[in-house]
């Protein structure tokens, strides 16, 4: 009976071990071939090629889109093909995935040369890798490599495959797939590359770091003819093209006079807004996008930014031409170009005294005075016991004077008298409390709940719009390949406020910047209205303010929310400073 027992033992221990491979090989063929590989994982999905410009035509940015692995009439540019098959792999075409005659030729040139000197990975094992796997350096991975280089080449024909490989493989400087590449180095659309350009975009291939033309144009250009020889001993080429594309000048993208706007995080909010525009119409391959953004603007204030304190320190700014609502200005982060986050549309924060505006506009649409007395002095809701900053109290104060001095008090008693519900739902038609829900609390009156800095700047921009809102809008018009117009920015606004209420609250805006808590945004001779806010721990800093027809926001503070040494006068200082900057005024 025990030698029956041990006798299964030792039978089941294969069985389990054959049926464990099994699974696991089952489970890697159902991931392959359920995985839709159209879609690129690694960066914005480009269902279209553009064009975006500034509202003063100038370029903003460029790029091709991404080839459609099921369509076969976007085909690959001949050049651009043969110039990856023949430095990576030459026989892409003979081999069923795995190419073992590479793979023996690249051990033995291995061995002879001390080091790793040649790959033998396909351009199938390459996809393998971008798609399913990583770069680790070790058997297990270079099994499953073979292995979904197989599955792939069951599933996908060659062409298919070679898409994939040009849509993901990354060529360094954050370029994933050569139309980003044809970008980022050449700011071209991938069918205006000449020979040379592409050379030297698939030279990049092997080590994008080493070879970067902005690291080292010297070897990178070296990399470049070694593609041209072999795609001219391959055939590929004649001796005069390869000639030709030798002796060319490689001009990179920022050497051009049309520089691109380093900003991809704008650049992702005006697609994603175009997006939004052409959802229900026709499938476009090209569009054209003019955007409301001023170019001149956009790089001043990212200049602006960097002044905003220590390095963490993170900064936003937005501009809105108030009678249209168009945005003119987006400034998302000090480093728009490596970072991820959108601070203007997507951090929702406390808005401190610039909600003050909310309770005040109340007051004086029930009919309350700017000279109107109220009691300025420590007092509870409750729990809740609220201080003013620096615990300065005023006593007997009037409307305007408590809002210049920005009272803690008197936006709160304004709410007990005219209710927390007829505020939140007057701060609703400003398009704030939308992002995070207002709820009737005390707090609610001296700006504790968030919302983010385009609703904020929009409603201040509604006020200086003489109490009509409009809804902002990046985009002035979209057309086709063929310039005809698909979408135009129609301006269509909304009344909130009555003329005479308007101008009161104007009169407050006004008499904080010339005496108030606003006034390091102060500039001679100008008319401004504007409003700074603070949460607790000085965590946010803002500054709202309007000049002429353009309505400015700033936000100054930590993703991470902790505590400043800064404050709000810092976001007015530095508002002033791009206006001075942008209209041209001397920053006395």
């Amino acid at each position: 009976m025990q030698k029956i027992k041990s006798k299964s033992f030792v039978l089941i221990i294969p069985i389990l071990i054959f049926s464990g491979i099994s699974f696991y090989f089952y489970s890697l063929i159902f991931t392959t071939l359920k995985l839709d590989l159209s879609k690129n994982k690694r960066s914005r999905a480009t269902k279209y090629s553009y064009v975006i410009s500034s509202a003063d035509d100038k370029l903003l940015s460029k790029l091709s889109r991404k080839f459609e692995i099921n369509n076969t009439k976007h085909k690959i540019p001949f050049f651009l093909k043969n110039s990856f098959i023949s430095s990576e792999d030459k026989r892409f075409y003979k081999h069923n995935g795995i190419d073992l005659k590479s793979i023996s030729r690249a051990l033995f040139q291995n061995i002879r040369s001390g080091y790793v000197k040649e790959g033998g990975s396909t351009i199938t094992q390459q996809v393998a890798r971008l798609i399913f796997l990583n770069n680790d350096l070790s058997f297990q991975r270079k099994i499953k490599e073979i292995f979904i280089s197989l599955i792939l080449e069951f599933r996908y024909d060659k062409n298919q495959i070679l898409k994939l490989y040009l849509n993901n493989i990354y060529l360094g400087s954050g370029a994933y797939g050569v139309n980003e590449a044809a970008q980022i180095y050449f700011g071209k659309f991938i069918e205006e590359l000449t020979l040379s350009e592409i050379a030297l975009i698939a030279g990049l291939a092997p080590a994008p770091s080493i070879y970067s033309p902005y690291q080292n144009l010297e070897l990178a250009i070296k990399n470049r003819n070694k593609v041209l020889e072999s795609m001219y001993v391959d055939g590929y080429i004649s001796l005069a093209n390869k000639n030709k594309a030798i002796k060319e000048k490689i001009n990179l993208n920022f050497q051009t006079a049309d520089n691109f706007l380093d900003d991809k995080l704008l650049i992702n909010f005006i697609l994603k807004e175009a997006d939004k525009r052409i959802e229900n119409k026709n499938d476009y391959k090209f569009l054209r996008i003019k955007s409301s953004i001023n170019k001149d603007w956009q790089e001043k204030g990212q200049k602006i930014s960097r002044y905003a304190g220590p390095k963490e320190l993170e900064f936003a700014l937005l501009s809105i031409e108030s009678n249209t609502g168009l945005i003119r200005t987006m400034i998302t982060s000090k480093n728009p170009s490596i970072n991820e986050y959108n601070r203007v549309i997507s951090s929702v924060r406390p808005l401190g005294s610039t909600f003050k505006i909310i309770p005040y506009a109340a007051a004086l649409i029930e009919g309350i005075k700017l000279s109107d007395k109220f009691e300025d002095f420590p007092r509870c809701w409750g729990s809740y016991c609220p201080k003013n900053f620096s615990e300065d109290y005023k006593g007997s104060i009037s409307l305007i004077e408590s809002f210049k001095s920005s009272s803690n008090i008197v936006p709160i008693l304004l709410t007990k008298k005219i209710g927390l519900r007829n505020i939140i739902n007057l701060a609703n038609s400003f398009g704030l409390g939308y992002e995070q829900e207002f709820k009737e609390f005390p707090s609610l009156a001296i700006g504790s709940y968030g919302d983010n800095l385009l609703n904020i700047t929009n409603a201040y921009s509604a006020i200086n719009n003489n109490g009509n809102i409009q809804s902002p809008s990046i985009l002035e018009k979209i057309k086709s390949f063929n310039k005809k117009t698909i979408w135009k920015n129609k301006s269509i606004s909304k009344k909130i406020l009555d003329l005479k209420v308007n101008k009161k609250i104007n009169k407050l805006l006004e008499k904080s910047v010339k005496e108030g808590t606003s006034k390091a945004a102060f500039i001679k001779g100008k008319k401004i209205y504007g409003k700074t806010g603070t949460s607790d721990g000085n965590k946010d800093l803002w500054f709202i303010g309007s000049i002429d027809n353009l309505t400015t926001g700033i936000w100054i503070g930590y993703d991470d929310n902790k505590e400043s040494e800064l404050s709000s006068g810092n976001a007015a200082y530095l508002w002033k400073k791009f206006i001075t900057e942008i209209h041209k005024i001397p920053n006395k």
